[in-house]
């Protein structure tokens, strides 16, 4: 029933009449509902919908009065802005406008100014010509003999430093000269390497030199202190390093290794104690055929075991050995066409370069050091001058120390004698080296720099250094070396402390 009321009620609040509702209450077929209560139902509806129309209205009123007010406020904003850049643009202009008049004025001025200069140009020209009594012609012509003069000058240091350019060219041709002459007795010169190659026979021998996990090669390279290159060949093992010396121990040994077949731990290490043995043989015998060369054969055992070593020492490249050959029979035959002391002559060549052996130990010239070690083993004055005067920066008091000196020069001079690169590359490895040396002092036992001085090994002894004090050690090495050398990439401090106790079962 009161869905049926509810239908008529709709009806009329959408705009039925009085005959719809005789209509609906036909249609139903319900007669008793009265007429009031479905009036009274439509007028409730059309109340509540007149409501909602009104707040729809209202809303709507609001919405439209927020969005004026929001157009408003931009509005005056807008305004507001275009008020403020027109009082900057009025301002501008006005600021135009004075910078406008100041530079009418100023062209004004330099106007004037510069009339100003030409009267006085002018009066200036008429009142020079009036003290220094000379016309416009007369002053040019005085000038231009001045310039004359200023010409001739010119030309004669031209001239002074021509004939002095001819006195070097004439120096220089004479030095050629002498060198063309001294070829005869020169000797051959064969660049060195880093770089020392070891023949084998097939793969199995390099992967015994290499062994399990890499530890005979590690072994090998710690007790030698070269890098051991595998690499490049199947039938070649290289063996690099800076220092001579070092790669001939490697080399003897590794052949040993090689050809015995065995290689482990122990038997690398008797083999490189058996090549420093063999190698101390070498420099005994290097040392009698440069003292036989300087027709020295009473030379003291101690200076032959330091001459021997010159074979594995360089300069600029050249080894020591073939350096000192050459400056002995460079020598020898510069004395005797001066009818010098030859003998001496040839001693000191001999001596002349023997401190560069052990420059790496001491902070001073190698020449200095060779004038040490003569005196050092008791040679006589005039002959210590003539090794450490070869330099000139001591003064030569004989005509010997002067020929040890040409000699050198003539040596050093010839083409394709020295490699600087290579010098300079020595000097950087032994600098990495000895900067450990200073920071470690006592602690080391052995320090080899390797792989080209990117890495430092730092060997040191147990009975001296603990384990805890070898971190400590590194980065000390490592800070030192980074203030002190120059050197390209970086530099790896490995500092490694190993104990060993060794007994003989009987």
């Amino acid at each position: 029933m009161e869905a049926v009321i509810a239908l008529v009620a709709a009806l009329v609040a959408t705009g039925g009449t009085y005959s719809y509702l005789r209509f609906v209450k036909k249609w139903v077929g319900i007669k008793n509902i009265p007429e009031e209560v479905i009036l009274e139902t439509a007028n409730k509806k059309i109340a509540e919908k007149m409501n909602q129309v009104n707040e729809e209205v209202e809303s709507a009123r609001r919405e439209t009065e927020e969005r004026m007010r929001k157009v408003r406020k931009e509005m005056m904003t807008q305004e507001e802005l275009l008020i403020e850049r027109e009082r900057k643009l009025n301002g501008r202009a006005k600021m135009l406008d004075e910078k406008s008049e100041e530079l009418e004025k100023g062209s004004q001025e330099i106007k004037n100014m510069q009339k100003g200069l030409e009267n006085t140009r002018a009066k200036l020209k008429t009142e020079l010509e009036a003290i220094s009594s000379l016309t416009r012609e007369e002053a040019k012509k005085k000038l231009m003999q001045e310039v004359e003069a200023d010409m001739a000058d010119y030309e004669a240091q031209l001239i002074r430093k021509a004939e002095k350019k001819a006195e070097e060219i004439s120096d220089e041709k004479a030095k050629e000269l002498l060198i063309e002459a001294m070829q005869k007795v020169e000797t051959d010169y064969v660049g060195e390497t880093t770089t020392t190659s070891v023949k084998i026979e097939d793969d199995k021998v390099k992967g015994r030199i290499i062994g399990k996990e890499g530890r005979n090669i590690r072994a090998f390279e710690k007790a030698t202190g070269v890098d051991v290159i595998v690499d490049d060949s199947p039938t070649t093992i290289g063996l690099s390093s800076f220092d001579p010396l070092r790669r001939e121990i490697a080399k003897v040994a590794l052949t040993k290794l090689v050809g015995d077949g065995r290689i482990h731990p122990g038997s690398i290490e008797e083999a490189i104690r058996k090549a420093k043995n063999d190698i101390a043989q070498e420099i005994k015998k290097n040392g009698q055929i440069l003292a036989e060369e300087a027709g020295w054969p009473g030379i003291d055992i101690g200076l032959l075991k330091l001459i021997g070593k010159m074979k594995y020492r360089t300069s600029y490249g050249q080894t020591l050995m073939s350096h000192t050959i050459e400056l002995i029979r460079l020598g020898s035959a510069l004395a005797a066409e001066l009818n010098a002391d030859v003998d001496l002559v040839k001693k000191a060549c001999l001596l002349h370069d023997v401190g560069k052996i052990l420059s790496h130990k001491l902070d001073i010239p190698h020449h200095h050091i060779s004038g040490q070690v003569a005196r050092k083993y008791g040679l006589d004055d005039k002959l210590v001058n003539a090794i450490e005067a070869h330099h000139l920066d001591i003064e030569p008091q004989s005509v010997e120390a002067m020929i040890v000196h040409i000699a050198d020069s003539i040596s050093g001079a010839r083409p394709g004698a020295r490699k600087d690169s290579y010098e300079q590359y020595v000097k950087r490895i032994e600098g990495i080296e000895n900067a450990a040396k200073e920071i470690a002092g006592d602690k080391i036992m052995e320090v080899f720099a390797i792989r080209a001085g990117r890495e430092l090994r730092v060997i040191v002894n147990p009975n001296v250094a603990s384990d805890s004090e070898i971190k400590v050690l590194a980065k000390k090495i490592a800070e030192h070396i980074q203030k002190t050398q120059n050197y390209p990439g970086n530099v790896e401090v490995s500092v490694i402390r190993e104990f060993r106790a060794v007994e003989v079962a009987r």
